[in-house]
């Protein structure tokens, strides 16, 4: 009896771990598009290339939050610094969310072509 509990328990703990954290519903949409993610500061520029960036927010059990808001703000700061320029135009926002027993992932993703502006 005793053998059979020290093989059975690891084998539910395992699968207890596994079930609290698989996800449960998964949703992405579009959120909208924008043609300049930030205000435009000049009409001279020039395109970088593409760029992506993304924020996301966690709250515990669907109430307690746990993370900062989500902020598109992040997500298009991301994009533009990933090419280090200075704004981004074309902007495709998609919004997504991630639920779990043990909480709710929001993220908020953003692509577009990130400008310099010339000086």
């Amino acid at each position: 009896m005793r053998t059979q509990l020290k093989t059975v328990l690891p084998v539910l703990c395992a699968f207890t771990v596994l079930f609290l954290t698989g996800c449960i519903y998964s949703k992405s949409h579009p959120a909208g598009i924008e043609p300049s993610a930030k205000f435009m500061e000049s009409v001279k520029y020039e395109v970088i290339g593409d760029g992506e960036g993304s924020a996301s927010s966690f709250t515990l059990f669907s109430v307690i939050r746990v993370t900062p808001a989500l902020n598109s703000s992040e997500a298009v700061d991301e994009a533009v610094k990933s090419r280090g320029g200075d704004n981004l135009i074309e902007a495709l926002f998609t919004k997504e969310k991630r639920v779990y027993i043990i909480g709710t992932v929001d993220i908020i993703h953003v692509k577009g072509k990130v400008i310099r502006y010339l000086r």
